[in-house]
């Protein structure tokens, strides 16, 4: 698609996700197709949770870049400097998976007492500094001080906790070094832990922070020694939830009565048994394809300890290609940290992983994965990466174009190292404009943070020889808008 037509969707989006009544930059999650407005819901409120539109400002910003034309990006700077000027207690955002704004009144709706959570949502920070650079460092400190409720003993959660203090002196504070999967109230769950790091190496980029850099990597540390020590397989936590309380019922799952997987998988798996060593597909996904795009993104520039990150993260993703991947079925299987193969495994008992009887099952290969061995052969040059990369570009069948974003830019980021890969990745683009041109004609609503047209926006950029002019995301495959139809308002 050229220009032009980029500009003109852009202008139809802004137009139709815009509520001027609101007297706000705001921009509506979701719009009606048919009437060109935001989508209301039932009870008449319109949802703007900006932390679930960064695929779409990173689009208006590119487009300036691309077209010369300045709107796109003073919309989308304007959008984050509303949010920045109007955040919760402390500096916080008010957004995530758990809260959000109603356009039509400008206040807070959603659930769980409207904390503040990211899991795998990775604001587009380089617009947030351009905009705001003092409020946006506010903010990740707040992040962090929010979300880390114990820096010395490293208790953290994916809820926002309200603290007396401030965020004076954040990187200063103790840290003992606390052993491998210590009993704690927080959960350490990587989808958080993966949006920690990526905002405390976003800050340190943006203002030379070097305590962000220290306390990421602090927080990588964790999870490393708490990798199996035989497969360096894992984990998902670094932590094991506290047992608070006692229940008889396998199906009551909340975290107070003790590790979920013990509960559920300890009787027939024994001490390997533990939430952090269960490998599942969500599990998988935050450890193998989305942490290595932040490795890959914010921590290489060079130093010891980032360095040692880059290492650890390129032997994890070598031994779970080891143990995990099935070359025959083009899938991954489900995993204990230990290496042992769960496909197929039918639950004994009901629990945090499902009901009795269910069976695990492998989940197929995608771009997401591809792109994350891409950008780490990229950045590591190891051999031992590049021939994975090598086997998926056939079990992909890069050669016959498709429509997964993921491969898509893993191709994108390849051909700017080596020509070759340029024509399938614009025959790839092609296919994937043709299935954006037919979503646009269905369903009734669209929403605005779909990727896709981040990704061919991308590949403008790259028939422009100008890669690096629009800004890459980290790609989730679960918030792509596949069939533009997902709704990911509140988790």
């Amino acid at each position: 698609m050229e220009l032009s037509t980029w500009k003109s969707y852009a202008d139809r989006m802004l137009k139709a996700a815009s509520y001027p009544e609101s007297g706000s930059p705001l921009l509506a999650d979701r719009i009606d197709r048919a009437s060109g407005t935001p989508w209301r819901e039932e009870d008449g409120h319109i949802v703007s949770n900006a932390a679930h539109q960064q695929n779409f400002l990173r689009f208006l910003c590119g487009l300036s870049a691309l077209s010369g034309d300045p709107r796109y990006e003073e919309r989308a700077r304007a959008v984050m400097q509303y949010m920045m000027d109007h955040p919760m207690a402390g500096g916080l955002l008010r957004w995530g998976g758990h809260r959000y704004l109603d356009l039509v009144t400008l206040k807070d709706r959603g659930e769980k007492e409207l904390v503040h959570e990211l899991k795998n949502d990775y604001p587009y920070y380089e617009l947030m500094f351009r905009a705001d650079p003092d409020k946006a460092e506010l903010y990740v400190k707040s992040f962090w001080n929010a979300h880390v409720y114990d820096f010395e003993h490293f208790e953290m959660g994916r809820h926002s906790m309200e603290k007396p203090y401030g965020v004076e002196g954040i990187w200063e504070r103790p840290f003992a070094d606390p052993e491998p999967f210590a009993p704690r109230k927080g959960l350490s769950f990587r989808n958080t832990g993966n949006d920690l790091m990526y905002a405390a190496g976003k800050l340190r980029e943006a203002r030379g922070d070097e305590g962000a850099l220290l306390w990421a990597g602090r927080m990588h540390d964790m999870y490393m020694k708490c990798r199996h020590p035989e497969t360096k397989l894992g984990p998902y936590q670094f932590s094991q939830a506290m047992k608070r309380m006692d229940t008889q019922d396998d199906r009551i799952t909340l975290s107070f009565y003790g590790d979920r997987a013990k509960r559920q998988l300890g009787p027939e798996f024994g001490p390997v048994a533990l939430e952090a060593n269960v490998l599942l597909k969500s599990q998988e996904i935050s450890i193998y394809a989305l942490n290595p795009q932040i490795i890959a993104a914010v921590f290489d520039h060079d130093t010891p300890k980032e360095r040692q990150m880059i290492a650890q993260t390129a032997e994890g993703m070598k031994a779970f290609y080891e143990y995990g991947y099935d070359r025959k079925t083009r899938g991954f299987r489900p995993l204990l940290a230990d290496g042992t193969d769960l496909s197929s495994y039918e639950l004994p008992r009901p629990g945090y992983y499902g009901p009795k009887g269910r069976i695990l099952t492998q989940h197929p290969l995608a771009g997401d994965y591809f792109l994350a061995y891409v950008e780490m052969a990229l950045i590591t040059g190891d051999q031992d990466l590049w021939k994975i990369v090598g086997v998926w570009e056939e079990d992909l069948d890069i050669r016959t174009p498709g429509t997964d974003p993921g491969v898509l830019l893993a191709l994108l980021r390849l051909a700017e190292k080596d020509e070759a890969y340029r024509a399938p990745a614009m025959a790839w683009g092609e296919r994937m404009e043709k299935a954006v041109e037919e979503a646009w004609k269905h369903g009734d609503s669209l929403w605005i943070d779909a990727i896709e047209p981040l990704v061919l926006l991308k590949l403008e950029a790259l028939r422009q020889n100008a890669p690096r002019a629009v800004a890459d995301p980290i790609y989730n495959r679960s918030s792509s808008r596949e069939g533009w139809s997902e709704n990911r308002t509140i988790k």
